[in-house]
């Protein structure tokens, strides 16, 4: 069996990102910590896959890829609700007419971007 893989240099890097998105003081209740702390958690779950042996890491994916088409079905049939889909399109519009919710998301997304084929984001 592999040995542990130690994450405490990703989860020092992940404290300092933190620090620098956090607008609730550390409570978790804004997008930098809330995103922060998703980021933590599949970080976790990819090294604890990987230290899997790999029929248990097949086994693993499969169930992922089923519970991700299960939410995509669950989605669909969520918005396929005229109410429901116009909430959240309200909701939408609401979040994105805040400039400074807005600057957050677009500048989170460039952070999770894959970079392009030249190395850039």
């Amino acid at each position: 069996m592999p040995e542990p893989v130690d994450l405490s240099p990703l989860h020092a890097a992940l404290d300092g990102l933190r620090r620098q998105l956090c607008h609730c003081g550390f409570r978790d209740e804004c997008l930098g910590c809330k995103g922060v702390e998703m980021l933590r958690a599949q970080a976790e779950a990819v090294a604890s896959a990987a230290s899997q042996p790999v029929l248990l890491q097949v086994a693993q994916e499969a169930a992922m890829k089923d519970m991700a088409s299960r939410f995509q079905g669950m989605a669909e049939r969520l918005m396929n609700d005229p109410e429901l889909r116009q909430a959240a399109e309200a909701m939408q519009e609401k979040v994105m007419s805040d400039p400074e919710t807005r600057q957050l998301l677009e500048e989170l997304m460039k952070r999770i971007q894959p970079p392009d084929e030249l190395g850039q984001r």
